[in-house]
């Protein structure tokens, strides 16, 4: 049983470390978030070695959350209005016309993820280096919406 203790021990302290500060509300720091868009992020390990890039000292206090918005996905497009007949007053079919009326209506995308980036770390120093990492890959990345139909005029 001691044996399990050591070799659990760390690993126990650090939950019960974790579970501490949730129940004392120490959330992690939200550092900065991504405006929505159509990207196509990496996996997290690769996602912060570009944020961080050579300061790999800061990597154990920056973790990031990939939160992906869905609108649904009816068609192979995933957009819910594709497969939807439209016609005119004179009982014609006109779907890409009527499409396009009513798209001012509807999302650019029907599909969208943005990143959450938080700091693990309370010292002021360490959130100051995180926050500037962090800040300066967002100004330099391209976050394109895509709009929808493609065909519009």
């Amino acid at each position: 049983s001691s044996g399990i203790n050591a070799e659990y021990g760390e690993e126990m302290n650090q939950a019960k470390a974790l579970l501490r500060r949730i129940h004392t509300r120490q959330l992690y720091t939200l550092i900065k978030e991504t405006p929505p868009s159509n990207r196509t992020f990496p996996d997290k390990e690769t996602l912060l070695n570009e944020v961080l890039g050579d300061e790999e000292d800061l990597k154990p206090y920056l973790t990031v959350e990939k939160i992906k918005l869905n609108f649904g996905k009816w068609s192979k497009n995933g957009d819910p209005m594709e497969p939807v007949i439209f016609y005119d007053k004179h009982g014609t079919i006109s779907t890409a016309q009527m499409y396009n009326q009513c798209s001012m209506f509807v999302p650019l995308s029907w599909s969208q993820q943005h990143l959450q980036f938080f700091c693990k770390s309370e010292d002021s120093t360490i959130l100051e280096r995180v926050r500037l990492k962090v800040s300066e890959w967002i100004e330099k990345t391209e976050f394109p919406v895509s709009t929808y139909p493609k065909d519009s005029p």
